[in-house]
């Protein structure tokens, strides 16, 4: 990657990872340039005419410090030529850089000058190390790195057959990432995988066609993923992406909020210290990078847009208690498509200004180098030897799409189809009925999608389910309705299905029924 000017004799070349400059003299014959060299005089004048002219190139552009800004961390960020849209392997095509910036600095060091590309840092919880992508030349795959915060003692951690990007710390020494992987179709997708921080024991823990990508790991030890909506196969990759949570076994995926309209590509999710989730939303589906500043309050069922809608945002994080730092696109003309570093006050929902500039390069994915709290660990209570998992629903009548929360007319069984990966097309498990009070209890093939539809008494389908699903090997997942309303907590009370001796239902396995009483 290459930017060459020419400005008062000074000919500047600037390249991801390296810098170089060369005094030229313009405009005078051979032998005034040999004459020039042997007059020190005019050796002095020169030396005068460069600390000058360097001076006056705007490369980088620092705001003054003022005594808070003074006090702020310093931060590692990415810094690239170009920003494409789409896939995460294809944002940055001219090569970027991790570089760190110390406050008060106006030149930040280059952290990964042997890498094509780097991106994607994330902070250790002790705040000594950053795990990022790195992709070595521009024919290598991405793949997971960890160094120290000021660079040195690189090692790489995955070694995938695909792009591997987007990791997160986990606690007890584990990682979370986004894998790419060639589904039966012949398609590239990802899915989220986890593995130990050593690069052993690497597994996918998401199993359906949504095309996941990891966004954070929130406080509560969830996994925060973005996917397609809904989580169906085929059509368009990037039609409209919702946020989805599951623990890192891969048990307990359930949507976020349920946010379907309008279509919108959701990302870049951050979790902030008051629970509050920041992200950018792009309602222009398949256009140039960035979007809106958007945020969900804690306890708040749907988003809501911070900041003018104007600004296109990239990558908000969380710089300080209330304030983000967020890559803001500039405006200017000559500068069309360029990000740079803003600080933004969560509070009152606007921008306080700049953090940091480039004339050429833009700044994006802005992390402070500190130490954080480790979110909680979760413990695992799946068995790999299990030959099915549960899902269990208190009341089907429950929907939020029906007036008053609930379906008037009571459903009377439950039909479950699966995924069939290598034949593109889906195969019905079965039915099992539905009690009086809404429940049903059924065992089915572990790690395969599924959708369920609820039928009347006539077998008419009265509700189908958009959205792939699954259980893990002996995992119980439990579902208070469907499509429910996930602010209305369920009644107290024992259902009816977990009455009866002869639950679960088994479609599509045969399992003991002691095995799941």
């Amino acid at each position: 990657m290459e930017f060459t000017g020419t400005r008062f004799g000074l000919a500047s070349g600037r390249f991801i990872g390296t810098r170089t400059t060369q005094l030229v003299a313009v405009g005078l014959s051979a032998r005034s340039q040999k004459a020039m060299l042997h007059s020190s005089n005019m050796a002095l004048l020169c030396a005068a005419v460069l600390i000058s002219t360097l001076a006056a190139l705007p490369q980088a552009v620092l705001p003054s410090q003022s005594a808070e800004s003074a006090n702020r961390p310093e931060i590692l960020f990415v810094q690239v030529a170009s920003i494409k849209a789409g896939r995460l392997s294809e944002r940055f095509p001219q090569g970027s850089r991790i570089v760190r910036l110390k406050m008060g600095s106006s030149r930040p060091a280059n952290l990964t000058p042997n890498f094509f590309g780097a991106a994607d840092p994330r902070i250790s919880f002790d705040g000594s190390k950053v795990l990022f992508a790195g992709k070595k030349d521009d024919a290598a795959t991405w793949q997971v790195w960890e160094m120290n915060t000021d660079g040195t003692g690189q090692r790489q951690v995955t070694h995938c057959d695909g792009d591997c990007l987007a990791p997160a710390y986990l606690p007890r020494d584990e990682i979370a990432f986004s894998g790419e992987v060639q589904d039966a179709g012949g398609s590239r997708v990802y899915q989220i995988c986890v593995g130990r921080l050593d690069g052993s024991d690497v597994h996918p823990i998401t199993f359906g066609p949504g095309d996941y990508e990891l966004e954070t790991v929130l406080q509560n030890g969830l996994i925060m993923a973005s996917a397609r909506s809904p989580l169906q196969q085929g059509g368009k990759s990037e039609s409209s992406r919702n946020f989805y949570t599951l623990r890192p076994d891969g048990s307990g995926l359930a949507a976020f909020r349920c946010d379907h309209q309008p279509a919108a590509i959701r990302s870049q999710a951050e979790e902030l210290d008051d629970g509050s989730v920041v992200f950018v939303k792009n309602r222009v589906l398949g256009s140039e990078a960035g979007g809106d500043l958007a945020a969900i309050r804690r306890g708040a069922m749907h988003n809501s847009v911070l900041g003018p809608m104007s600004a296109l945002i990239w990558s908000p994080r969380q710089l300080e208690a209330a304030r983000l730092i967020v890559a803001r696109r500039v405006l200017a003309p000559r500068a069309a498509g360029k990000f740079d570093l803003y600080s933004f006050d969560f509070t009152h929902g606007k921008f306080e200004g700049p953090i940091y500039k480039d004339s050429e390069l833009s700044s994006v994915e802005a992390v402070p180098v500190t130490a954080h709290p480790a979110p909680r660990w979760y413990w695992s209570t799946l068995s790999q030897e299990a030959k099915a998992g549960y899902f269990i629903c208190l009341d089907a009548t429950l929907s939020a799409d029906a007036p008053k929360g609930r379906r008037s007319a009571s459903p009377s069984k439950v039909r479950v189809l699966a995924l069939d990966p290598a034949a593109r097309k889906e195969n019905n498990l079965g039915e099992a009925p539905i009690e009086q009070d809404g429940s049903f209890y059924i065992a089915v093939p572990p790690d395969r999608p599924l959708r369920f539809e609820l039928l009347d008494a006539d077998g008419k389908v009265v509700r189908a389910q958009q959205s792939w699903v699954w259980a893990r090997p002996g995992e119980e997942h439990g579902c208070v309705g469907c499509h429910e309303d996930r602010a209305v907590a369920p009644e107290n009370r024992w259902p009816l299905a977990l009455r009866r001796f002869d639950t679960p239902t088994c479609l599509g396995v045969q399992v003991p029924l002691e095995a799941a009483h």
